[in-house]
Parts: structure tokens; sequence; C-alpha cells
């Protein structure tokens, strides 16, 4: 356990730096934010030859980062990330924060996933086993029930050993998970997470009609994904509101006020209460210093904000959204205001 006496003085870092873990089909890094301006997508230790994990290898480099940051060297895969805050950290590793993307399979194709253009390729991809890791850290008391997780993907319910995990996950109380989901196949583990108050589900349809859902997702699966959307929705603990839908913003797609506003009133339908903002990750890096651009894109953000309000639903931002905000935008986003 820790040792709560031992800690060091004040120093820039990130709790997913200190206590993050994410495993992804290239390897294991840090974290997960790749879209502030210095990121890169080079893993801090590689799969070993025979496809696996190598845990020692990861939290040697790790180790190395955090004294690296205890002495005041922010390295440049971090720089400009709003992530970093400055506090006490505890000396000691443990997996405070995870991120899970162990598979590519995905039952459907979103125009801005990078698996879109090679999507049987990706689909053939196999999973990497991480449930015995799981378990074996759990039991050594390294992954702790105040773990924050998060399942991505890929598909998280394809992964061959999702159900388990997650049932694992649910079974020794862990009650901070989040998952992102196509909402495409419905899953009894995830219907069971949200009954016992264990899971974020985010679902991401983007648009609120058949024909923008197609031109998006690629996949004739509208009807069935908002009846899923249900079906989650009366599982839920209604005091609790863990089930959110995400609506990313793309450029030329569906970025005008009637593909918002047929979003929310989607959402309102199918009784879920809480809506997601983004914007579209790789638009946002070849723009980010596009002014009259991002002006136009925090215009949709704060009326997808006004009519989530007058249509009784909370909201809250997404990454990208963070990101820009953070990247020299806060005054102008501060500025804009739409009444409705």
């Amino acid at each position: 356990m820790f040792d709560f006496l031992k800690r060091n003085k004040e120093y820039v870092s990130c709790e997913w730096l200190e206590y993050g873990i994410h495993f992804n089909l290239s390897g294991l890094y840090h974290c997960c934010m790749y879209a502030h301006s210095n990121a890169n997508d080079f893993p801090v230790s590689r799969l070993d030859f025979e496809m696996k994990y190598n845990f020692k290898d990861f939290l040697e480099k790790k180790n190395k980062s955090r004294k690296n940051f205890r002495k005041g060297i922010i390295e440049d895969r971090c720089k400009g990330c709003f992530e970093l805050k400055k506090k006490n950290w505890l000396k000691q590793f443990k997996i405070k924060n995870m991120a899970i993307s162990t598979n590519t399979s995905c039952n459907s194709n979103c125009i801005y996933c990078y698996t879109h253009n090679k999507k049987k390729y990706f689909n053939k991809i196999p999973d990497i086993p991480i449930y015995d890791f799981i378990k074996e850290n759990i039991k050594k008391k390294i992954i702790t029930s105040d773990c924050n997780i998060q399942f991505g993907g890929g598909e998280p319910v394809l992964n061959h050993e999702f159900e388990k995990i997650l049932n694992l996950f649910i079974d020794k109380c862990f009650n901070n998970i989040r998952i992102h989901s196509s909402g495409i196949k419905y899953s009894l583990a995830i219907e069971r997470s949200l009954q016992n108050d264990a899971c974020n589900l985010v679902i991401s349809p983007d648009s609120g009609t058949k024909e923008l859902y197609y031109k998006i997702k690629c996949v004739d699966k509208f009807d069935d994904v908002w009846s899923n959307i249900r079906k989650y929705a009366q599982a839920q603990n209604k005091k609790k509101d863990m089930l959110h839908l995400k609506y990313i913003i793309i450029p030329n797609v569906n970025d005008r006020v009637q593909d918002i506003k047929d979003f929310i009133d989607k959402t309102k339908e199918s009784g879920v209460n809480h809506v997601l903002i983004d914007l579209e990750m790789e638009w946002y890096k070849n723009n980010r210093t596009d002014k009259e651009k991002i002006t136009k894109i925090f215009e949709l953000v704060k009326y997808f904000e006004s009519y989530a309000r007058k249509s009784g639903l909370t909201h809250s931002h997404n990454p990208t959204i963070c990101t820009a905000i953070n990247e020299g935008y806060h005054e102008l986003y501060d500025s804009i205001v739409v009444d409705i």
C-alpha cells in the first residue's frame, strides 16, 4: 500500500503519468491523450516478440519518466497537455488509471476512425489477452478498487475477454469504469454494471437521423443502436445517469444546427439525460491555428449546450474540445453567447 507520509515536494505531473497505464495493440502507453500539440503515437513499451505486454519494461521506463518530472523536466510527449498540474504526488506506483484498447475489431465503420479505410484488416487482428494480468495485479493490490478504468477499442463488446474482465471488476467492487461502445451489440455485462452503478457507458451515435447515421457510421444499424440505448437507459439507476450519449462534430458532415437538434431530440426521447460534445480529433490537429474555423466550432458547441439545457439534459465536454479551449482559446470560448 502507499505510505502516505512519504510524499514528494510539489511538482508538475499528471494522474496518468504517475499512476496510469494504457493497453494498446502497439504496446503500453502512459495514457490515451493524443490530441494536444506535442502528443505522439509511440508507446512507452512495445509488445515483445510473442505479442505480449512487457510490464517490467514499461514500469522501468515509467519510473524513469516520473523521476524526470520530479526534477522539473517535462518530457516532450507531455508538453502542452491540459492534464498537467502541480500537486504532491505519491512515490509508490499503483495503477489508478487504466485504459484498455486491446482489440481493433468493430461492428461500425466510422468515417473518422483510423481503421475506416482498412476495416477488413483491422477486424482480423486478434485481441491481446490481459485478463490474467488484471486478476493477478488486483490480488497483489497494484490495481485497487478506486482505479479509473476506460474501455475503448475497437468495439469493446467484441473483445473475447470483455465480459469476463467487466464481470471481474464488478465482483471486486470496482465502480469507476467508463465504456465506449458503438451500441450495436447488446451486452449483459454492461447491463449488470449499469444496474450496480459500476460503469459510465458512452455511446456515440453522432446523429439523430437514420440518413446521417449511415453517412457517418457506414452501417445500417441506426434502429438497433437506439433500441439498445433505450434498454440500457431502463437498466441504469435513474438517480445516477450513468449512460451518456456523445456527439462528435465532424466539419462538413454533421455541423449544422439542425443536426445537433435532431440528436438532442432523439436523446431526450430515448430516456437518456446526459450528453457529451466533442470534435473530430484529426480535423482539430490540422486546423488548431485557424481561429475563424475554431470560432465556428465553438458556436456549435455553445448551441449544443444551450439546446441541451432547454431540453432538460445535462452536458459536458470530451477531450478534444477541452484541449481546444485550453490551448489558447479560453477567452474566445467564453466570449461566445448563444441564446435559443
